[in-house]
C-alpha cells in the first residue's frame, strides 16, 4: 500500500507540471508602428543636416549689417552649429537658391526679408527690428538696431530650437530717448525737404542720418526744410525754428547749407565731431528754442594736420574749406599752386629772387598764369610768390623802388599788382595770392594791393608763448605793426601762422593759450584768411596735435569766441579723447602753459630753452603720476594716451639722457609713423646717450 501511495503522488505532481507548463500564456503587446521616414524628416529634421545654418545677407548690405551677420555667427558657431556666410545676389525674377538652415539678415531681395521690411514700414508704431522663424528665418532690423536684433534672434533662436519650436515671431517697438522739442511741441519723428543742387540733397542726407543717430526718425511730426540764399553770406547759414514744428535751414552757398546742418546738431543735440573716427552724440532732448546763425569772418580756413585734415568728412563737419573736396560736399576754395612758385612761373632758379622789375620775367609770369587758368576753371586764387629765401635782387631798379616804398615788397607788389591788373577782365573771379613774408613782411609806403590781389602775411618769425598783440613782446610787436599797416591799405589779407616746433614735433609746444587771443587778433585786423601751419607730415600726433587741430578748426569758424568757449571745447575733447583720466592731461597742459609765459618761444627750439632743466626735474614724479592716472583710466582710449605721452618721454630724453629709453622711444615714435622734426622722419644724427635737444 505505501509503495502504491508514493506512485500515485509522484504521478500527480508530474501531471500538475505538465499541466503548468502547457498554460497559454497572453502575447506582449506589440510596438507602435513608426511613422513613414519622410513624415519624422519633416517633424524633426535629420540632425547632421539641422545643425548647418547659412547666414544671407543682401549683396548692398551696409556695414552694420555685415557686422551684425559676422557676430551672429560666432554666437552660432559657440552653440556647436556650422555656420556659413553668403551673400545673396538674388535678383527678382531669377530663380533662387536656398540655403540649408537659411537665416537672412537685414534687406536682402528674398520674399520673406522684403515682407518683414514692408510690415515695419507700415508699422503703426515704429519698430527697431521684426524678426520671424520658420522654414525661412529673416532678421529685419533698421541699422542702429541689427546689432541688438541679431542678440534678440540668437537668444530665442537657440531657445526654441531646445524647445523644439519652429514657428515664431517677435518684434521690438523702438523707445525714443530723445525728442525734439520745437515751439514747446515734442517729437519724435521729422520729415526732410531740401532744394536739387548736391550739396543740398547732401545735407538733407546727413541731416536724416544724424537725426537717426540720436533718436529721431524720418516719418510725419517736425518738418526740416534745407535751402540756398547767397544773401545769408558766403559758407554762413541761419538756423530758424517756428512755432509750428518746422526748422529751416539756410545756407549762403553749397558749403553753407551742408555746415548749418552739422551746426544744428552741434548746437542743440550736443553733437561733436572732435576726430574721424570720434564724435559724441549728445544726451538729453532736443531743444530748439532760438535762431543761430553764422557767416564765417574767414573766407578761407585751411588745416594741414594730417590727424583731421586726411579725412574729407571731418574737413567738411568742421568747416575746412581749402582742400580738395567733392562738389557734392560744397567744394572748395582751389589754389593754382600753393606757395613759392615764381621759380616754376618763370622757369628761373629756386636759390634766389628773380628780377622783378624785368619786363620779360613780367611776360613769363602772366603766360603761365593764364595757363594755369586756361587749364583748370575752378582754380579761384593762384600763388604768385616768392621763393623760400632772401636772396632778393638788388639791381639798380629794385633798389630805387624798394627805397622808394621803405621795404622790399615795393618791388614785388608793383610786380603782382601788374599781373593782376593783366588777368582782372577775363577773370573777374580770380585772385592773384603773394607773400608777406621775411624781408616782404613790412608793407610799402606808397603802392596799394589791387582789388583782385591777397596778401599773405606770415608771422614765422614771432615767439609763440606770447600772444601776437602782446606790446612787451618784440618780435610780437614789430608783427602786430606790419599787420595794421597792412590792414589800412588791404581788404584782402591772409595770415599764414605757425603752431608747432618744426624741429621737435614730439616734445610738448605749449602755445594753447595764446591759439584763440591770436585768432580774435586775426579777425579785429581785417584778415580773411587762415592757414595755421602744423604737423603736415605725420598721420597722427606724439604730442597733442589731435587737439590743436580741433580747436584750430573751431577757432577759425568762429574766432571771436570768449576764453568760457574755449576752455569748454578743449575740455570737451580732452575728455572725449583720452578718457576718464582727462583732468591729469590737462593739468599737464595748464603747468606748461604758465611755465612758457615766463620766456619767449620760437617754432625751432627745444623746451628746455623755454622751461628751465631744473623746474622740470621737480616735475618729474608729479608727471609720471598724471600719465600714470590718464593710463589708468583711459578704458578704450589707452592707446591715445599712451601716444600723447611720448612728448612727456621726448621732454625727459632731453632733460636727463638715458640710452635705453631713448632707443625705446625711436622705436615707439618710427613704429606709429611720427615724424621727428619737419624734414626727418627719425634723427639722423644723434646719441643715445647726449640729450634729445641735440639730436638733428
Amino acid at each position: 500500500m505505501t509503495s502504491l501511495r508514493f506512485l500515485f503522488c509522484w504521478l500527480c505532481v508530474v501531471l500538475v507540471l505538465v499541466t503548468a507548463g502547457c498554460r497559454r500564456t497572453e502575447p506582449a503587446p506589440e510596438p507602435p508602428a513608426e511613422k513613414p521616414a519622410q513624415e519624422t524628416a519633416a517633424a524633426v529634421p535629420d540632425a547632421a543636416e539641422s545643425d548647418v545654418i547659412t547666414l544671407v545677407r543682401g549683396d548692398e548690405s551696409s556695414r552694420a549689417v555685415t557686422d551684425a551677420a559676422i557676430a551672429l555667427r560666432k554666437t552660432l558657431e559657440a552653440a556647436g552649429l556650422t555656420v556659413d556666410l553668403k551673400t545673396d545676389w538674388y535678383k527678382r525674377g531669377e530663380e533662387m537658391t536656398r540655403y540649408p538652415g537659411e537665416i537672412q539678415v537685414g534687406h536682402t531681395n528674398r520674399p520673406e526679408s522684403e515682407e518683414l521690411y514692408a510690415r515695419m514700414a507700415e508699422a503703426a508704431e515704429p519698430l527697431d527690428c521684426l524678426i520671424r522663424a520658420g522654414e525661412v528665418n529673416s532678421i529685419a532690423a533698421t541699422d542702429e538696431s541689427i546689432m541688438d536684433a541679431v542678440s534678440l534672434f540668437a537668444d530665442e533662436y537657440l531657445r526654441q530650437r531646445t524647445a523644439g519650436r519652429e514657428d515664431w515671431e517677435m518684434q521690438r517697438v523702438h523707445e525714443f530717448p530723445r525728442k525734439l522739442l520745437i515751439g514747446g511741441t515734442a517729437y519724435t519723428t521729422a520729415q526732410i525737404t531740401a532744394g536739387s543742387s548736391e550739396p543740398e540733397k547732401y545735407a538733407a542726407s546727413e541731416l536724416r542720418k544724424y537725426l537717426g543717430q540720436v533718436g529721431i526718425w524720418e516719418g510725419d511730426g517736425a518738418a526740416f526744410d534745407l535751402s540756398i540764399d547767397r544773401a545769408v553770406g558766403t559758407d554762413g547759414y541761419v538756423i530758424t525754428p517756428g512755432e509750428d514744428g518746422t526748422v529751416t535751414i539756410c545756407g549762403g552757398n553749397g558749403r553753407g547749407v551742408i555746415y548749418g546742418v552739422y551746426a544744428f546738431f552741434e548746437q542743440y543735440a550736443g553733437v561733436r565731431y572732435f576726430m574721424p573716427g570720434l564724435e559724441t552724440l549728445g544726451e538729453g532732448d532736443i531743444v530748439v528754442d532760438r535762431e543761430y546763425a553764422l557767416t564765417p569772418i574767414f573766407e578761407m580756413r585751411q588745416s594741414d594736420w594730417q590727424c583731421g585734415n586726411g579725412d574729407v568728412d571731418w574737413c567738411v563737419k568742421n568747416g575746412i574749406n581749402q582742400r580738395d573736396i567733392p562738389k557734392k560736399q560744397g567744394g572748395n576754395i582751389k589754389y593754382g599752386g600753393f606757395v613759392h612758385t615764381i621759380a616754376g612761373l618763370t622757369g628761373t632758379s629756386a636759390d634766389r629772387q628773380p628780377c622783378f622789375s624785368d619786363p620779360e620775367i613780367l611776360e613769363k609770369t602772366i603766360a603761365s598764369v593764364r595757363a594755369l587758368l586756361a587749364s583748370d576753371p575752378s582754380i579761384t586764387i593762384v600763388s604768385v610768390s616768392q621763393n623760400d629765401n632772401q636772396n632778393y635782387c638788388t639791381c639798380a631798379k629794385c633798389r630805387a623802388i624798394d627805397a622808394e616804398e621803405g621795404s622790399h615788397m615795393g618791388s614785388l607788389l608793383r610786380f603782382i599788382n601788374a599781373v593782376a591788373k593783366d588777368i582782372e577782365d577775363d577773370y573777374p573771379d580770380v585772385i592773384i595770392d603773394t607773400l608777406a613774408y621775411q624781408h616782404t613782411r613790412q608793407a610799402p609806403k606808397i603802392t596799394k594791393p589791387r582789388d583782385n590781389v591777397c596778401i599773405r602775411l606770415c608771422s614765422i618769425e614771432c615767439c609763440f608763448s606770447h600772444p601776437l598783440n602782446d606790446p612787451d613782446c618784440p618780435e610780437n610787436k614789430k608783427f602786430a605793426e606790419d599787420i595794421v599797416e597792412w590792414s589800412k591799405i588791404c581788404d584782402r589779407i591772409y595770415v599764414w601762422d605757425y603752431v608747432t616746433d618744426f624741429c621737435y614735433y614730439v616734445q610738448t609746444f605749449p602755445n594753447f593759450h595764446v591759439l584763440r587771443e591770436n585768432m580774435r587778433f586775426f579777425a579785429e585786423h581785417g584778415v580773411k584768411g587762415m592757414y595755421p601751419e602744423g604737423n603736415y607730415n605725420s598721420p597722427q600726433s606724439g604730442e597733442f596735435g589731435e587737439l590743436r587741430c580741433y580747436l584750430l578748426a573751431k577757432l577759425m569758424m568762429n574766432p571771436m569766441m570768449t576764453e568760457e568757449e574755449y576752455g569748454r571745447h578743449m575740455d570737451e575733447f580732452l575728455r572725449a579723447y583720452y578718457g576718464e583720466g582727462w583732468e591729469s592731461v590737462r593739468a599737464y597742459i595748464d603747468w606748461f602753459t604758465e611755465q612758457a609765459k615766463g620766456s619767449h618761444m620760437n617754432i625751432w627750439q627745444p623746451i628746455i630753452n623755454v622751461v628751465r632743466k631744473s623746474k622740470l626735474r621737480e616735475m618729474v614724479e608729479t608727471f609720471d603720476g598724471y600719465w600714470d592716472k590718464a593710463e589708468e583710466l583711459a578704458g578704450d582710449r589707452l592707446d591715445a594716451v599712451r601716444r600723447s605721452r611720448l612728448q612727456w618721454e621726448c621732454v625727459r630724453l632731453m632733460v636727463d639722457p638715458d640710452e635705453e629709453r631713448a632707443a625705446w622711444f625711436l622705436a615707439q615714435i618710427e613704429e606709429r609713423q611720427i615724424m621727428w622734426r619737419e624734414t626727418s622722419a627719425l634723427p639722423t644724427r644723434y646719441a643715445l646717450s647726449k640729450s634729445a635737444a641735440l639730436w638733428e
